[in-house]
């Protein structure tokens, strides 16, 4: 015998692909301890080999089987070669066993035909030695039993009516195809329109990954009709794809009762076992529902003559599904009612009725959180329907509430997630920067107000100095004159200025405090008037300037921010506080927004832990309260620092009112002549009390200039008696 075959090198295990050392016919593999048997073919197709075993490790069947034939074409047939294309057959993939680590076969494609009775399997036991044939006997024994498991499954399952084939994931990105959505709306589509449908995510989301098969070839067998959903030429061509449609393609030879529909983007895409197939546009308007019709279409003609509704049956139906799927209940809602007056006995018609209230149309219904056992229309529905129509509303109602349990779920996880990150959203980026623009505002409002206290003050200290002088000034002219008895016996001008100059000046300095310069200006002015007036006689009239000047100035250059260097510094801390509130308006709406992007992760997390495509809802009751206590904080922060608004901008103002009480008071005195001295007083702590401008203390303002110039008029008047 010749054995030069037995120096392969580089040639893999058929079960986990590891590297094995040739050094006999039979060798087991040192990385998973299965047995290979290897003839003296081998050493040819050491490469072919290689790749058709990578192949068959990555389900793709087909392809490795073509390079099987391939080889048995070329050379005469060999056992190992022979039964490696059995494996092709009957889709037998090795499986590592978690506890023994060892390999275990995996059935991906179940035949009718018993592996035993596989004419491939037949030649190979005929070809082999006594070794190799105890080896086959026993692999086909195993692998015939685990077939005969599955087909007592495949007996219990109840028959298809459609099986949706689609591509689940895309290899590049790892992320759900567009096809999932497209399947799942028609999935929707056809089961609400009483057919039992195979759709892997939705049938096969209970069962192990290994356990598959069974249900797959029981839908492949008992539908009659197969859509292939593509939105990418490559999606056709993947290993599950086109394992799926390609053993559906071999039912059809033997059953011209199933057929297949296509929809893609582009039919030049298609396999070329598409190529006499009419395919779908998925980019054409309403492309999924003339899908579902021309699947419904086959099916009732083919199968169920006697379900044709008759015409006028059918017209009602349909326009009140047209008006349902385009939720338009105002004009819904009266063929709904008629198609049940004139047919009560028909199920769909009270099943439209539930879908228009819901505002749901066929495609979403089963995704939908609803309880549909207490509605009337849904008791309705089932009790006339039968068969596929009926298990099909009732598989609907079931899945619709578990989608209500799935959203009451999550609305207390939402709750209570909501709850911790409210709380810990000061630790959060947005949480620290409310912080800061919090510290940054208390800093400038603490600058405001020690400038806004500074003029208030010196406003209030300085007016009621210099009146005082004013009025000191009435009361030395008046003993001059006689008007009270003398004191000391001086009537001397120059002792009344000596007394009461003191205090105007004094006054005068500190009203205009907040410009040195203009301060020192104008109080110069006044001593100069005063002292010209006092020392020469026929110059009385510039007490009156001198008294009138510091007052016109302080109304004149108040206001002025270039000129009133406190009021200056006010506003640009005023205008820092604007832009600090601004940012943290911005700062609420972001806040709302990570909210709402907190909650939508949290809800796709949830989806996707328990891989369920409902249309479960993020519901803004559930997180509201957290998200007010957050904004309130800021509204807070923002509401405490109106006042500060309302200084420079009436407008802003939290509280405005035209005057005040004491502005009324102010003027009843000095309406009355024997308290209009005090009207000065009140009107001066009216004014300086507000210190946020939160008045325009009208009356105020104008008693105290009344006052100031009827005590100027007053000493005036005293001036000129003597002369009279």
């Amino acid at each position: 015998m010749d054995n030069s075959y037995l120096n392969i090198e580089s040639l893999n295990c058929r079960c986990c692909g590891g590297v094995l050392k040739v050094k006999s016919s039979l060798c087991v593999c040192d990385y998973c301890g299965a047995t290979n048997f290897i003839s003296n073919v081998t050493s040819k197709y050491v490469s072919q080999l290689n790749r058709a075993n990578k192949l068959r490790q990555e389900r793709e069947f087909d392809n490795a089987a073509r390079i099987y034939d391939v080889i048995l074409e070329e050379n005469e047939p060999t056992a190992d070669i022979l039964w490696l294309r059995t494996l092709c057959e009957y889709g037998i993939e090795y499986v590592p066993d978690p506890v023994s680590d060892k390999y275990f076969p995996t059935l991906h494609r179940i035949n009718d035909e018993s592996i035993l009775s596989y004419h491939s399997y037949i030649d190979a036991l005929s070809l082999a030695d006594d070794e190799q044939k105890k080896l086959l006997s026993e692999e086909a024994e195993n692998i015939n039993n685990i077939q005969n498991e599955y087909l007592r499954i495949v007996e219990n399952e109840k028959p298809y009516d459609i099986f949706i084939c689609y591509k689940e994931t895309d290899e590049t990105t790892g992320e759900k195809t567009e096809d999932v959505e497209l399947a799942d709306q028609l999935f929707c589509d056809l089961t609400a329109r009483g057919f039992k449908v195979f759709f892997a995510k939705e049938t096969l989301k209970m069962k192990l990954s290994i356990d598959y098969e069974p249900y797959i070839f029981a839908a492949l067998k008992s539908a009659r009709a197969m859509v292939v959903l593509g939105t990418k030429a490559e999606y056709f061509m993947s290993v599950w794809v086109k394992n799926e449609w390609g053993r559906f393609l071999k039912l059809m030879q033997d059953n011209d009762k199933k057929q297949m529909f296509f929809a893609c983007d582009d039919p030049e895409e298609l396999p070329r076992a598409f190529v006499t197939k009419q395919a779908q546009l998925l980019g054409e308007e309403g492309a999924l529902k003339n899908l579902a019709d021309n699947v419904e279409r086959f099916l009732r003609n083919t199968t169920l003559p006697e379900y044709r509704p008759n015409s006028d049956l059918e017209i009602l139906y349909n326009k009140a599904l047209s008006f349902v799927i385009s939720k338009n209940d105002v004009n819904g809602t009266p063929y709904i009612e008629k198609l049940i007056s004139r047919y009560p006995d028909y199920a769909p018609g009270y099943w439209l009725r539930l879908l228009n209230k819901n505002k749901a149309d066929p495609t979403i219904i089963s995704r939908m959180p609803l309880d549909l056992y207490s509605d009337p229309d849904y008791e309705k529905a089932v009790s006339l329907a039968v068969g596929d129509l009926k298990e099909g509303y009732m598989g609907i109602a079931a899945t619709c509430k578990k989608n209500l349990a799935d959203q009451e779920e999550f609305d207390k996880i939402l709750e209570e997630k909501s709850i911790e990150y409210a709380t810990d959203f000061r630790k959060t980026e947005t949480g620290q920067k409310r912080n800061e623009i919090i510290k940054n505002l208390a800093r400038f409002a603490e600058t405001f107000d020690i400038y806004n206290n500074r003029q208030s003050l010196t406003f209030a200290v300085g007016l009621f100095i210099y009146i005082l002088g004013i009025l000191l000034m009435c009361i030395l002219f008046s003993v001059r004159t006689g008007l009270f008895p003398r004191i000391y016996g001086y009537d001397y001008l120059e002792l009344t200025m000596l007394l009461s100059s003191p205090l105007i000046v004094v006054g005068a300095a500190v009203l205009l405090s907040y410009n040195w310069v203009l301060d020192f200006v104008t109080v110069g002015i006044v001593v100069g008037f005063l002292w010209i007036a006092a020392l020469f006689p026929g110059y009385g009239a510039l007490i009156f300037l001198a008294l009138i000047t510091p007052i016109a100035v302080y109304l004149i250059t108040n206001s002025l921010d270039n000129i009133n260097k406190r009021r200056d510094k006010m506003y640009h801390a005023y205008i820092k506080m604007l832009n600090e509130l601004e940012d943290l308006n911005s700062l609420t709406d972001k806040t709302v927004n990570e909210f709402n992007v907190f909650g939508s992760k949290l809800l796709m997390q949830y989806k996707e832990e328990k891989n369920i495509s409902s249309l479960i809802e993020l519901k803004e009751d559930d997180y509201k309260k957290e998200l007010e206590n957050i904004n309130n904080l800021n509204k807070n922060a923002q509401d405490g620092y109106k006042k500060y608004l309302g200084y420079f901008d009436a407008r802003e103002r939290a509280v405005y009112r035209s005057d005040t009480i004491l502005g009324a008071v102010s003027l009843f005195l000095l309406i009355f002549p024997p308290f209009s001295i005090f009207s000065f007083v009140v009107s001066i702590i009216d004014i300086a009390k507000d210190k946020y401008k939160e008045h325009t203390h009208t009356l105020s303002a104008v008693c105290l200039i009344a006052s100031v110039f009827i005590l100027i008029l007053l000493v005036l008047i005293v001036d000129m008696i003597p002369l009279l």
